[in-house]
Formats: structure tokens, sequence, C-alpha cells
């Protein structure tokens, strides 16, 4: 009756495998529900460059054909129109634009529709272009040849 009660010790453990099925779980939910940027269905031939770096697009995205039809988020718009459209965007949109050109336009209708984004408030440009490999022997197939006579 006066005698020590013993306590038995217990261990107390507790089972991480539910908190880990649950993680992975939320892991496969979020992987399968993510939505990823799809880019236009037009087909252009970028320009090729040696020097060209992965870079995440953004999802507002003005294309040029090689016909030098202008697009904006899939529309048809000339240079006016474009700048108007840029100038309604809110700034955090305007903060990162991707222009996709075939390589086949003129160089000056790719500086108009820039100027166009520039005036309308556009800071951050992105200009893509496919990566490729650099040629082994330094440069043309005709060598290293001075300018012709």
């Amino acid at each position: 009756m006066f005698g020590r009660e013993r306590r038995s010790k217990r261990r107390v453990s507790l089972d991480i495998s539910p908190l880990m099925d649950v993680a992975f779980q939320l892991i496969i939910f979020f992987a399968v529900t993510t939505t990823f940027l799809e880019q236009t269905g037009m087909q252009l031939e970028l320009p090729e460059s040696t020097t060209a770096t992965a870079e995440e697009t953004s999802p507002i995205e003005v294309s040029v054909t090689e016909d030098g039809t202008i697009r904006f988020q899939g529309q048809v718009v000339s240079v006016e129109q474009l700048e108007s459209e840029i100038a309604a965007l809110p700034a955090t949109e305007k903060a990162k634009i991707t222009v996709r050109a075939d390589k086949d336009v003129s160089y000056g209708l790719i500086v108009k529709v820039i100027d166009a984004l520039r005036k309308a408030g556009a800071e951050g440009l992105s200009l893509p272009m496919e990566a490729v490999e650099e040629r082994q022997g330094g440069g043309s197939a005709g060598g290293n040849r001075g300018p012709p006579d």
C-alpha cells in the first residue's frame, strides 16, 4: 500500500509513414495540376546563336512572322496597335516581354517593334534564339579569307 508504484517507462515514438504519404500525395497533386506556359502555334525559324542561353519566357509575347505580320497574344496587330495594347497593360506585366521573330524578318521591322514596346513603357525585352553548337574550324566553309578585291 505504501510502497512505491512502479511506473513503466514507455518510449514515445512517432510514426512518420503517414506524414510521408501525405507529402508525396501533395507533390503528385501539384505536379499534375500545374499549368505550363505554351508557346503560340506559329512556326517561326528563330535566329541561331552559339552563345544563346536558356531563359524563361514571359507570358506576354509579341511574334513577328517571316512575312512581317505582328501578333500580340495571338492576334494580328499593327505597330501602332501594339504600342497602345502594351501601354494599356499594368506595369508589372510590362516588366518582361518576349519578342519572337522569324530569322528572315527585316531588321528595320524588329527595330520598329522594339521602339513601340519601349515607347509604351516595356522595360525588360527578351529576344529568344535557337542555340546551336559552335562549328569547329573557326569560320566559314571557305576558310579565313580577307575581303574580296
